[in-house]
């Protein structure tokens, strides 16, 4: 194990959807498509502050710069994508070095971990973030922040729970007219335009009450759905519900494992995405804890040379 330092990166994981049920051909072609698109997002990044490593199911990349530049170079991602059926997971946290037998250098800790579980809960061609990036994000650009709307709750193989954000384009553009307009009486008007605009789209209010909310349900291998203590059918088949707005309970349950339970409040005709994996999958383990860095050397400095030793314990 190394004795490096935990660095904070931001994390971005690129996963193939099933990628391991293709062809040996079809993967060879995949993660080729991945590597093109990873090194033409890359390019406004300076190589020093970044580590692009391999997973079983694509690519992740590690980022020292702020976590704005970690979405813009997820944006980049989607928009190149051309068809990729990549699911994208983007967290913020401690990353560092660690030595298997079987594998040999590894970069490992939270950031990845977490990152890979967000890409678990992302479906393709779209990018799900924890709330560590969202604070972190909210932190460094306050406007990028608040285009990252709640996208419901995930619970991994653990039983823990992660609130999920994803990029949220009404966000964004109601942010922009709160910029662009001023005053009250302008501000009424919008919402009041915004209204009309929701009813007229999703049919809801003088049309026989608000549009129901859809709940798309990621389960496996498989577990029998309860919303509110009734019984809604097993996941699979079952991979969406409709309720309506407001507070619920979900429980999943699939006989001896822990019960999956989540609380959701989706507003009307909003999607949310419950994701849970009964089967744990194998988790590199945390890195020890590694001694305080000098006191006679600052913040920036430590964080320079931990990243420094990382990129070249790793390859780079």
């Amino acid at each position: 194990m190394s004795n490096v330092a935990p660095v904070l990166v931001s994390v971005i994981v690129l996963a193939v959807q099933d990628y391991a049920r293709k062809a040996v051909m079809e993967q060879v072609d995949l993660r080729k498509r991945i590597e093109n698109l990873v090194r033409e997002a890359l390019q406004p990044v300076e190589a020093a502050r970044r580590i692009v490593l391999e997973t079983p199911q694509g690519m992740a990349v590690a980022l020292l710069d702020r976590p704005r530049a970690a979405l813009d170079f997820a944006e980049r991602v989607m928009a190149g994508a051309d068809g990729l059926p990549l699911c994208i997971g983007i967290n913020h946290g401690p990353v560092t070095i660690a030595e298997e037998a079987s594998r040999g250098k590894a970069l490992v800790g939270d950031g990845i971990a977490a990152g890979m579980t967000m890409a678990q809960a992302a479906v393709p061609g779209k990018m799900i973030a924890s709330r560590a990036f969202r604070d972190a994000l909210e932190t460094d650009a306050p406007d990028s922040a608040a285009r990252l709307g709640a996208a419901g709750v995930h619970t991994d193989a653990h039983v823990r729970s992660h609130e999920l954000y994803t990029l949220d384009r009404r966000a964004a553009g109601a942010r922009r007219w709160r910029l662009a307009f001023v005053g009250v009486a302008v501000f009424s008007v919008i919402l009041a335009l915004g209204f009309v605009a929701r009813l007229a789209l999703y049919g809801g209010g003088l049309r026989g009450g608000p549009a129901p909310a859809g709940i798309t349900l990621q389960i496996a291998p498989h577990g029998d759905v309860y919303i509110d203590g009734v019984l809604k059918g097993s996941s699979p088949p079952l991979t969406r519900v409709e309720v309506t707005p407001g507070p619920h309970t979900i429980e999943v349950l699939n006989g001896q494992h822990p019960p999956m339970r989540v609380d959701v409040n989706p507003g009307p005709a909003e999607e949310l995405t419950v994701a849970h994996i009964f089967i744990a999958p194998r988790i590199l383990a945390r890195p020890r804890e590694s001694p305080p860095p000098a006191r006679e050397k600052s913040l920036t400095e430590n964080v320079r040379d931990n990243w420094r030793s990382i990129r070249r314990q790793v390859g780079f």
